[in-house]
């Protein structure tokens, strides 16, 4: 059923079938409170934890692929989890998969229009590549149509070998000049901080997931849907707030790594604890046919404008004072960020052309 024939049979039903307009009401500003309370404490996460991974001596790129990449998907792995909780395995599925595609087309897209976007060697060709695989494997999991208990213990282990390799290959970005800017808080304030942000996002998952369960069901719209768009979008915001800052300061290293990270521990952490609590979730068959597609795709045309955009020579000045020791330099010009976001608008007209 499309969505738009779903608000035809809404509004054909009985006036006692029909959901109360305060009902309705009541679901907008759940979602509207929930997002402004989600996004707001996350970057807040995202600054003190920050602030403590520097004062333990871990480099900008890192942090980028750890503690704010890990951290802007804390809200997609609470959403998913509190979904796949209460029953509504569609939205954990959706708010997965609907996220990794809005980090690349819509996040990326925009902060290159902003400025063009240089990538660093390691990402290009260490980050890219395993991303590439962690796609494979959930796409091998998933292809029979079901996340299960034994698929997310899978993603589990694969998530623990993904943090081992981070921190063992936190020193090995010599490419990195970029500097974190360190919050004048003590280091005990900023784990209590971070403490009640958790708890923050926490709550705020809880209203934003009820919102949209009741939102989806009022007007005859499917959960897949409702996590792909209003529930990915909303949890986006805090990778989409990032990126936009981080460019705009010239911290190219932070928006890349973030996303990157972000796209990987959505699809290992944030499948894997809603297969588990879930106890089996079925997919949509969209999810194949269409979602992983679109996934895969802007993943592919993120590493083509990429691979295509690589130079050699001995320093890179783009004004932002970023240079490589490698030889190697990658800057996207606007109009291929132009590209990954026309792939996003792409997507989301043919989702909502074919939406059941």
């Amino acid at each position: 059923m499309r969505w738009h024939e779903g608000l035809v049979r809404v509004a054909c039903k009985k006036p006692s079938d029909v959901q109360p307009m305060p009902d309705i009401l009541s679901f907008i500003a759940a979602i509207a409170v929930g997002f402004v309370v989600l996004s707001w404490s996350a970057d807040r996460l995202i600054e003190v934890t920050s602030t403590l991974a520097f004062r333990l001596g871990m480099s900008m790129l890192t942090i980028g692929m750890t503690i704010v990449a890990f951290g802007t998907s804390a809200p997609e792995l609470l959403v998913s989890s509190v979904a796949a909780f209460n029953g509504s395995g569609g939205i954990s599925i959706g708010n997965a998969l609907g996220s990794n595609t809005i980090n690349v087309g819509l996040v990326l897209g925009v902060a290159g229009l902003i400025a063009p976007l240089v990538v660093s060697p390691r990402i290009l060709f260490r980050e890219f590549p395993l991303l590439g695989a962690v796609m494979a494997i959930t796409i091998t999991l998933l292809w029979d149509g079901l996340l299960s208990f034994n698929d997310g213990v899978i993603l589990a282990v694969a998530l623990l070998a993904y943090c081992i390799y981070l921190t063992r290959a936190s020193g090995a970005d010599e490419d990195s000049s970029e500097d974190v800017v360190v919050l004048k808080v003590s280091t005990s304030r900023a784990w209590i901080e971070a403490l009640v942000m958790l708890a923050l996002m926490l709550g705020s998952s809880q209203i934003l997931v009820w919102g949209a369960m009741g939102l989806a069901r009022s007007m005859g719209i499917s959960e897949l849907i409702i996590g792909l768009t209003v529930i990915a979008f909303g949890t986006s915001l805090p990778e989409l707030a990032a990126a936009i800052a981080s460019v705009r300061k010239g911290l190219f290293d932070i928006t890349l790594a973030t996303v990157v990270g972000s796209n990987t521990f959505n699809l290992l952490g944030v499948l894997a604890l809603p297969g588990i609590i879930g106890g089996g979730i079925e997919l949509d068959s969209a999810v194949l046919q269409r979602d992983v597609f679109a996934m895969v795709g802007l993943a592919l045309l993120l590493a083509l404008i990429s691979y295509s955009s690589i130079k050699r020579q001995p320093t890179l000045d783009t004004g932002t004072g970023l240079k490589s020791s490698t030889g190697i330099v990658c800057q996207l010009p606007k109009y291929k960020s132009a590209l990954l976001l026309a792939g996003f608008i792409g997507y989301i007209s043919v989702l909502f052309i074919t939406a059941q």
